[in-house]
């Protein structure tokens, strides 16, 4: 008998995966989905950290895919312990409970009962290292062991509610070089740390750019300073690391160039944007679906955070973004699932699936 998805989310939880060991969680589901006649392969990325390509019927360009790694926990005050998975009325307690080990949770028992009525080919894709930049989709896509995706669903915290797409993430790096002197004598070297000070000032005149009618605007982020040894000392290196949510039609260069004028510029991470057009016949398809099962149909929003999607999905315009977790819960302290939307999150992905094999969405 097939295990509740409360239940299988909560073995989850309990395995550490934040930003490691990935590979005991598909340790996990691989046998899971091997035993109801999955042909299921691991893909190595990292030491312990590995990702998984299952396929039914040999495997099929409808793609269900969910990431098992989470952020970190540690430093936080958990009223629970971040990997107890307690069950708090008709809330699931955990890192990861939300984004998203409830829907990579929901994903394998629909894929499961999909199988189970012998459905046409599909595939899933379990990833590592999502939140960091998508490496174990990286890695996947590499192996070449899925086919393109005519349909992705991609299982994020949305509520159960359809999303369309997501901004683009690009991450720069700039380094600043100087000239160490005595902090009493400042005039005999060069900070480093100035020009990352001119370079944010900079920033701030660069604008949005063009507006998306969904995703809204491109947006830029400091994130990191590191620069200088102590107090007394003139700093003769710097860092500061930036992070850019680029969309449609506002790309990621405009913010490149500005930083260039002050030192030396890396890309640290490069995604694009994905964008599933809301007027196209099979997001209508995929809309009438989920409303069957939630009694609600979705205005086409985007999310604000990135996916697989801009990694699995080369057309990045065949992606759907639905998955069980609160939108408020990831990366939070004391992060939970709703029971409820985890349950039906299972209906969601059976009846997508159905759908497929009726050739219903196509």
């Amino acid at each position: 008998m097939t295990e509740s998805v409360v239940d299988l989310t909560s073995r989850l939880i309990r395995i550490d995966t934040a930003g490691h060991s990935e590979a005991e969680a598909i340790r996990l589901l691989a046998p899971i989905l091997a035993h109801d006649g999955f042909d299921v392969e691991t893909v190595p990325w990292l030491p312990e950290r590995s990702s998984l390509v299952a396929k039914w019927n040999g495997g099929g360009t409808f793609v269900l895919s969910g990431h098992v790694d989470t952020v970190p926990y540690a430093g936080a005050e958990w009223r629970h312990g971040a990997l107890s998975a307690y069950q708090d009325g008709a809330r699931l307690v955990g890192r990861g409970s939300s984004d998203m080990k409830g829907g990579v949770a929901a994903i394998i028992l629909a894929a499961i009962a999909a199988a189970r009525r012998n459905s046409r080919g599909f595939t899933v894709v379990l990833t590592a290292g999502e939140e960091t930049g998508c490496g174990g989709a990286q890695s996947v896509r590499k192996a070449g062991l899925m086919q393109h995706p005519t349909i992705l669903i991609i299982g994020e915290s949305t509520a159960n509610a359809v999303r369309l797409g997501h901004k683009g993430a690009t991450w720069f790096e700039l380094a600043t070089t100087g000239l160490s002197a005595h902090g009493s004598r400042p005039e005999l070297g060069i900070n480093a740390i100035e020009p990352l000070a001119d370079a944010i000032t900079a920033l701030r005149g660069v604008g949005p750019g063009a507006l998306h009618s969904e995703l809204g605007a491109r947006t830029i982020s400091v994130g990191t300073i590191t620069g200088g040894t102590q107090t007394n000392l003139v700093p003769d290196d710097a860092r500061m690391t930036v992070d850019v949510r680029p969309v449609p039609g506002a790309p990621s260069e405009p913010v490149r160039a500005v930083l260039a004028k002050f030192g030396q510029v890396d890309t640290v991470l490069e995604l694009p944007a994905v964008w599933s057009p809301a007027d196209s016949s099979v997001t209508r398809a995929i809309a009438d679906v989920v409303k069957g099962v939630t009694g609600r149909r979705d205005e086409p929003h985007g999310v604000s955070y990135f996916t697989d999607a801009a990694v699995l999905d080369p057309s990045l315009c065949r992606s759907y973004i639905v998955g069980p977790g609160d939108p408020d819960q990831p990366h939070t302290t004391n992060e939970s699932v709703s029971v409820v939307l985890l349950e039906q999150a299972v209906s969601i992905y059976e009846e997508l699936l159905d759908a497929w094999d009726r050739k219903a969405l196509r």
